[in-house]
């Protein structure tokens, strides 16, 4: 009993020698995000790590060692607002231009919260590691130089071409599309021409004015005690360990990944849970199949105008199979027979029930993974952002039909949900990308944990990062070489031409000089 004793002991010895001091600093309302990361902080703490997460959202039945700091604050009534209002003038050259101006406004707007003032001036915290969300939140890194902690940053989505530079992450617009520019990876000449244009704008303008505002608003919020040391934002940015995207490339682009650049989409991912028992007796029983439509949390599908929601219940009407949409009014047009709407689903169970036959989505990166996660095929109406980026590289893997907002009309809608329901190639293509997605050496939320935990154990793994990572982006495009081997051509040139002009000037004076000498000898 003794020797029992102190195995016990020697092992919460040694999980205590092991666990860090884990902060996650995610103080954006942005519950989409939120919850594709949310399993990964409480897989932390499970695994015995002590975990503070300052956010909107409060975990349920969290574990003893996961502490929330409830940062919520009464939100102001935006249901008047609709990005569908603006969704025709967020073109590819649109959104990084107004990125440069307004992108740092959601940096502003999150922290402009009393308890998220008065915790980044608290004192009394100490911290291994600091985890923030990086979306338009590059002065978050801060937080990492308060606590002198190593600095682990997530994406919400695919990495642009600006995010990418100061890691050196390879970004070629050859190949590579620009997210917001809804291109695939096979582009036409225009289109590369477009997203390389976005790459140049991403690169070239946005240290000059985008960086500047976060520094500023760095400076402003960011004044804790011992802020007067702190390093660059540039330098902070470039010294994060860790960078987690949620991704996969059957979802996106394949691309290079520098060794700190981990991929992770479907953290939040499982086998499909029972469903309540009124959707689990209608979804059991439609034999011929249930579809699925929901515009996420961002785009309300209330906020449609009232011609359009008449459409779709109009060809949702018509076909054979019963239909549940993500309806948030309380405003209930009069609806077919086979249609039922309700305020929230169970998104992942009905995704994951056998008889659901198609999903029409917005696009979004959490709806994209779930889909393939569960092989459904999509019909997906994207609106903005990387909505369209999304949809257009499922159409290319054959297991969606992406129509743009912008471009929607009942002909088109009705065309491509019938062609959706009738051709079984769109199921087989979504099953075979679920298969490959499914096939990875180690699950998502465990592959994350352990690049978290070897950043720990490897105080900081900075061996991760490439040498271009401490180059800017004049040296990382070989901008300066190429200018010393333009210079050297130049030099080249000049030398060659003034040689010429010299051997010819010899040569004609040689030239005369012989020709007076033989009319001499001849005069002779």
């Amino acid at each position: 009993m003794k020797h029992f004793f102190f195995v016990v002991l020697l092992l919460m010895y040694v999980s205590h020698c092991l666990s860090a001091n884990i902060l996650a600093f995610l103080p954006t309302f942005a519950r989409s995000h939120y919850g594709g990361f949310q399993p990964l902080l409480k897989e932390l703490a499970v695994r015995g790590h002590n975990v503070t997460v300052l956010s909107h959202f409060a975990l349920k039945n969290p574990p003893p060692n996961y502490h929330h700091i409830d940062v919520s604050k009464e939100r102001q009534n935006d249901n008047n607002f609709s990005i569908l209002s603006i969704a025709p003038y967020l073109k590819p050259l649109v959104i990084p231009i107004g990125t440069l101006f307004f992108g740092s406004q959601i940096t502003l707007e999150t922290l402009n919260n009393t308890k998220v003032k008065e915790f980044i001036h608290s004192d009394g915290y100490q911290f291994d590691v600091v985890i923030f969300e990086n979306f338009q939140h590059e002065c978050f890194v801060s937080m990492s130089h308060k606590f002198s902690a190593h600095a682990i940053q997530l994406f919400p989505a695919t990495p642009i071409a600006f995010t990418s530079q100061w890691y050196s992450q390879p970004f070629n617009p050859s190949y590579i599309p620009d997210p917001n520019s809804g291109y695939k990876d096979h582009m036409s000449l225009f289109e590369r021409t477009i997203n390389f244009l976005v790459t140049c704008l991403q690169f070239f303008l946005f240290p000059i004015f985008y960086m500047p505002k976060q520094n500023e608003i760095m400076l402003n919020y960011f004044n804790y005690t011992g802020s007067e040391f702190r390093p660059s934002l540039e330098e902070m940015t470039k010294n994060i360990s860790l960078t987690l995207i949620n991704t996969h490339f059957t979802l996106g682009t394949a691309r290079p990944l520098v060794p700190s650049f981990i991929e992770v989409a479907g953290m939040h991912l499982k086998p499909a849970s029972k469903l309540p028992k009124d959707l689990q007796e209608l979804m059991d029983n439609s034999p011929d199949g249930v579809v699925y439509f929901s515009f996420g949390s961002v785009v309300k599908g209330s906020h449609l105008p009232m011609h359009q929601v008449e459409m779709f219940l109009r060809q949702l009407g018509q076909i054979k199979q019963k239909v549940l949409w993500k309806w948030e009014s309380d405003d209930l047009p009069e609806l077919p027979p086979n249609v039922v709407v309700n305020k929230w689903f169970p998104q992942v169970d009905i995704l994951g029930h056998p008889n659901c036959v198609l999903f029409i989505t917005h696009g979004g990166i959490h709806s994209i993974e779930e889909a393939v996660y569960y092989g459904v095929p999509m019909l997906a109406i994207s609106i903005f952002g990387d909505q369209l980026y999304n949809s257009i590289m499922m159409e290319s893997r054959g297991a969606a039909i992406r129509l743009k907002y912008s471009e929607l009309t009942e002909n088109r809608f009705s065309d491509n949900l019938h062609d959706m329901l009738s051709n079984t190639s769109y199921k087989q293509n979504a099953i075979k990308l679920s298969k490959i997605f499914h096939d990875q050496p180690m699950k998502p939320l465990d592959k994350a944990v352990y690049w978290i935990e070897y950043v720990i154990r490897h105080n900081g793994a900075h061996h991760l990062k490439t040498a271009g990572n401490q180059l800017n982006w004049i040296q990382f495009l070989s901008i300066d070489v190429m200018l010393v081997l333009l210079l050297t051509m130049f030099f080249i040139l000049i030398v060659s031409f003034y040689t010429l002009k010299k051997m010819y000037k010899w040569f004609i004076s040689y030239r005369e000089y012989h020709t007076e000498t033989n009319d001499d000898k001849k005069e002779k």
